[in-house]
């Protein structure tokens, strides 16, 4: 185990033994949407079909899960069946079995968001699938800490060829985020659908979207690419490098996104996760914060031994990793 896990190993045992309820941020806890889709591109030849043309590019199936405290588990396949689409119109799906998106949203190291997804498309559809999770924590110390979470793609393996709206496309967009809990609470009833539609991929200059950052684009070629990207302090409808402050008793969202679009040919597989993790050189006190629904747990007495010696040895040894794309 390199130094890296074993600082994410003793650091989710930390929180997460540290971890409790916060009536602060009961209503907005944790939650997660993942949304998947098809769109038929049989009309659009070698041109791009990127769902601008409507009708004849628009979404035609679609599938949905997740809501405010709940995990998400969506696939979507064609496999011939029949379906109630988002415009409440009954149609028949293709059956075309290389046409599939799905995606998974959980909680892993520390309760912070863990997604997992694939999408692939056959040779006259485009296939996307859209997840994203978020989990709330809150500074009890009596003092300010900087906070900043970092994100990491790892992408098992792809086939795509340049334009991501073209014949082979395909396009995988991170984000990671930090929003006040009003985001989620100024809804009103919420459900995976609202979820998706209103506060999907939210950037700076939305009222309570307090620090952002965005990774990924067009996958060209094949291989197993890492995507690596940390949030950056919303200035406006600007970022500013470096993490925001987060007050003492104040409570924030950490927020995780993916997004993979494959067209006709394309494929993604990042079933090899998504991870988040509190970045490990920004200072945060980690010490001092309560997750808003602990998923994992507390952990046996034997392993704050294990916790205290990886604190204590963390020291400098670990750099930053700012945001990188290789393919």
């Amino acid at each position: 185990m390199d130094n890296k896990l074993a600082w994410l190993a003793v650091t989710a045992l930390g929180v997460a033994a540290l971890a409790g309820s916060n009536p602060a941020a009961a209503q907005a806890a944790y939650g997660s949407a993942a949304f998947a889709s098809y769109r038929d591109c049989s009309a659009a030849g070698a041109g791009a079909c990127d769902g601008t043309v409507e009708p004849a590019q628009a979404i035609v199936g679609s599938a949905i899960s997740g809501g405010l405290s709940s995990t998400s588990n969506t696939n979507l396949t064609l496999t011939g069946q029949t379906i109630v689409n988002l415009f409440g119109n009954t149609v028949t799906l293709p059956n075309d079995p290389a046409s599939s998106a799905s995606g998974t949203v959980g909680f892993g190291a520390a309760d912070l968001p863990v997604l997992k997804a694939a999408s692939s498309s056959g040779a006259e559809t485009r296939m996307g699938i859209n997840a994203f999770g978020y989990q709330s924590y809150t500074n009890e110390g009596a003092s300010s800490t900087p906070f900043e979470i970092t994100g990491n793609l790892d992408i098992d393996s792809f086939s795509g060829t340049a334009g991501g709206v073209f014949p082979g496309g395909a396009i995988a967009t991170t984000y990671v985020a930090l929003w006040d809990p009003s985001v989620i609470s100024s809804l009103g009833p919420v459900d995976a659908q609202t979820l998706f539609d209103d506060v999907f991929l939210t950037g700076c200059g939305t009222p309570g979207v307090l620090g952002v950052a965005f990774g990924g684009g067009t996958l060209v070629g094949s291989g197993s690419p890492s995507i690596s990207t940390t949030t950056e302090a919303c200035s406006g409808s600007s970022v500013v490098p470096g993490p925001i402050t987060l007050g003492a008793n104040q409570t924030v969202l950490v927020v995780a996104g993916l997004q993979l679009l494959t067209n006709r040919g394309g494929v993604i597989d990042a079933l090899d996760t998504f991870t988040t993790e509190f970045t490990p050189d920004a200072g945060v006190d980690v010490a001092e914060l309560r997750s808003g629904e602990s998923i994992l747990g507390v952990p046996e007495p034997a392993s704050w031994a294990l916790m205290l010696g990886g604190f204590f040895g963390l020291g400098g040894a670990l750099r930053r990793r700012r945001t990188a794309l290789a393919v």
